[in-house]
């Protein structure tokens, strides 16, 4: 069993955080958008998708599945991260990945204190 940080819960992030925890995986799924989370909490699915709502209600209600804004609380209590933020076309049809950029920083921040906390 691993323990996961899902970083971003829309459409790719809490598919895969629902499958990691059926795969018997521990996940901190985690968004800045406060009603995804707390929709999370609840067991229900911040998203539309067939059978979702029943994969994160049982997850959520056995507590494998836990949701926070809290990057760097769930980066400190993971062993791995996955990003699955949103990646919108810019107009001239290339990604904007400033979100990934965003979360990798604020993961490697946390990753730092991480390991300063480990050294102590």
């Amino acid at each position: 069993m691993m323990k996961v940080a899902v970083i971003g819960i829309g459409y790719v992030g809490a598919v895969s955080a629902a499958c990691l925890c059926k795969s018997g995986h521990q996940v901190i799924a985690v968004d800045i958008d406060e009603q995804k989370v707390t929709s999370l909490k609840a067991g229900q699915s911040p998203i539309v998708e067939k059978d979702l709502d029943d994969l994160i209600r049982t997850y959520a209600e056995n507590g494998t599945l836990s949701a926070t804004t809290d990057l760097a609380q769930a980066i400190q209590q993971s062993d791995i991260s996955l990003i699955c933020v949103g990646t919108p076309s810019k107009k001239d049809g290339s990604l904007d990945l400033s979100y990934v950029e965003a979360a990798s920083l604020q993961i490697g921040q946390a990753l730092k204190t991480k390991k300063e906390f480990q050294k102590q």
